[in-house]
Parts: C-alpha cells; sequence; structure tokens
C-alpha cells in the first residue's frame, strides 16, 4: 500500500536523495551526463527545493512501509491552471503503479483546490510521455527553455482538463 504525504522542509532531502537516484535512469537517453549532473544541482539542492516550497510549490513524498519511493510537486501558476513540476518514483518501483497512484493523488489534490486544469512539462524525448496520455493529459504546445550553461530543456507541454 502506497502512502503519500506532504513533505516537510526537513523531509527536502529526501526529494534530493531520490532525485540523484531517479533522474539517472530516467534521462540516460535522453540527456548528456553533463546536462544531467548540472540540471540536479541546480533543481535540486536544498536551497533550490526550499525556494520551490517557499514559492508555493506543494511537494509530496510517497511511501512504501517506511522506505520513500517517489516524489511530486504541483502549484497553482494562474487562477485555476496548476502545474505538476515535479513527479518521479524509483526506477525499480516502476511497473507496480505507484506513478499512477501519485498522479492521481495529485490530480485530486488540485480538484480540491478547485483546479479546472493540470499542466505538465516533458521532455519531448522522454517516454514518460506515453504514460501521461494514458493518463488522459494531450499536448498543447512545444516549449525551449534556456536553462543556463548553454543546456535547454525541448519539452511538450501537456494538459489534463479536470472539470
Amino acid at each position: 500500500m502506497l502512502e503519500i504525504r506532504i513533505a516537510t522542509v526537513n523531509e527536502l532531502a529526501i526529494v534530493e536523495e531520490l532525485a540523484y537516484q531517479i533522474w539517472p535512469d530516467a534521462y540516460k537517453d535522453i540527456l548528456s551526463s553533463a546536462q544531467l549532473d548540472y540540471m540536479l544541482r541546480l533543481l535540486y539542492n536544498q536551497e533550490a527545493l526550499q525556494q520551490q516550497q517557499t514559492s508555493g510549490h506543494q511537494f509530496y513524498l510517497a511511501w512504501s512501509g517506511r522506505e520513500p519511493v517517489g516524489f511530486a510537486s504541483f502549484s497553482e501558476v494562474s487562477t485555476g491552471i496548476f502545474k505538476l513540476h515535479k513527479i518521479y518514483v524509483l526506477p525499480q518501483t516502476q511497473g507496480k503503479g505507484y506513478g499512477k497512484q501519485l498522479l492521481q493523488f495529485v490530480t485530486t489534490q488540485c480538484r480540491q483546490q478547485h483546479a479546472s486544469a493540470l499542466q505538465l512539462n516533458v521532455n519531448r524525448h522522454n517516454k514518460a510521455k506515453f504514460f501521461y496520455e494514458k493518463m488522459g493529459f494531450t499536448v498543447i504546445k512545444e516549449e525551449d527553455i534556456n536553462i543556463g550553461s548553454g543546456y535547454f530543456m525541448n519539452d511538450y507541454i501537456m494538459e489534463l482538463g479536470l472539470e
């Protein structure tokens, strides 16, 4: 049974640790190791995570028993529109339905906060796009984001209607 609960500021270290376990597997065929390292350092250091939380990102950790197995974060980006910033589960837990449960949890939380839609960015070469499509998301546009040091995120923006 998966337990999903809000992450405290002290548990952001768990989010960081999980990201460092998950990202190399998730992005090994998409990003260079240099870009992967750069993005992990940029997005998942404690100061960055705390800043994200302070700016309104709601972080949740997924637990299987006493072991953290994944995390998600989302926030409202405009009236009624929420953005799923992060959703990851450990590679060894994929196929167990944890990602689906975590995404369903997030959509429930967004609906409770009167969201009309949930959006996310996914790398255009990430096979997770098919998971999101299976969950009802559709591509609404493409976006190239300059993240510094000559690196870009080449993404699809996907959306799920929640009304």
